[in-house]
């Protein structure tokens, strides 16, 4: 079954790379988030709605994308199966996000190794990986950054239910995402699974492989349970 990824807070799908390479058995389609125009959510799901395409899928929603993935899954469109929540949230992931995005992040401090990894990557990532997620980061539009950033701290809690299938990879090492809102999910999800990871925020990055497994698992018993 086709698996539609969206990316976290960077946009792009340069950061699925590790993921992508985990799972070449899998019909992967990565999206982009669009980079101009207004950047709060529902102005995202309304664009992104349309290039989901009509063919049976599951949507994966990463991190910023959580959100998104759930909102697009309420809209219901045609073809969705199955929505999958890796290292996100529902409601505000942080309370200091409202002081951080008017906050100047020079890209050195931010893109510092040991600060990348102590608070996102952790102490054994491979360096290629690094490396990647650091030019991911130094690419960023600062504007572009500060929009999504104001979309974080501007979150509410969601409306309604999701009553499709759906699983949570929940990396037990985040530092950026606070354990209420990494919880948040369950409150609103009539059918979830929880796979809790050893690992940092960048789940798909510093695990691929175990996120890789979990997927198929899912997909798996997705096609099982609708024949």
């Amino acid at each position: 079954m086709r698996l539609v990824l969206l990316p976290g807070l960077n946009g792009s799908s340069n950061l699925f790379a590790p993921l992508l390479d985990a799972l070449q058995d899998v019909d992967c389609q990565p999206l982009a988030l669009p980079d101009q125009g207004p950047q709060d959510y529902a102005s995202l799901t309304d664009r992104l709605l349309a290039e989901l395409g009509h063919a049976p899928f599951v949507l994966l929603g990463e991190s910023f994308s959580g959100p998104l993935a759930f909102r697009l899954a309420r809209r219901k469109p045609e073809g969705l199966r199955a929505v999958i929540f890796a290292a996100t949230f529902l409601t505000r992931p942080s309370p200091f996000l409202a002081l951080l995005r008017h906050m100047p992040m020079p890209p050195a401090l931010v893109t510092h190794a040991p600060v990348l990894r102590a608070l996102g990557l952790g102490r054994d990532v491979e360096d290629a990986v690094l490396r990647r997620v650091q030019e991911e980061i130094r690419s960023l539009d600062q504007a572009l950054l500060r929009a999504r950033l104001g979309s974080l701290a501007g979150l509410r809690a969601v409306q309604g239910r999701l009553t499709l299938p759906a699983l949570q990879l929940w990396p037990q090492q985040d530092r950026l995402i606070a354990a209420k809102a990494g919880g948040s999910l369950a409150a609103h999800c009539d059918d979830l699974r929880q796979v809790r990871l050893d690992g940092p925020h960048f789940i798909l990055q510093a695990r691929p492989h175990a996120c890789a497994q979990a997927i198929r698992t899912f997909l798996a018993d997705i096609a099982q349970q609708q024949g």
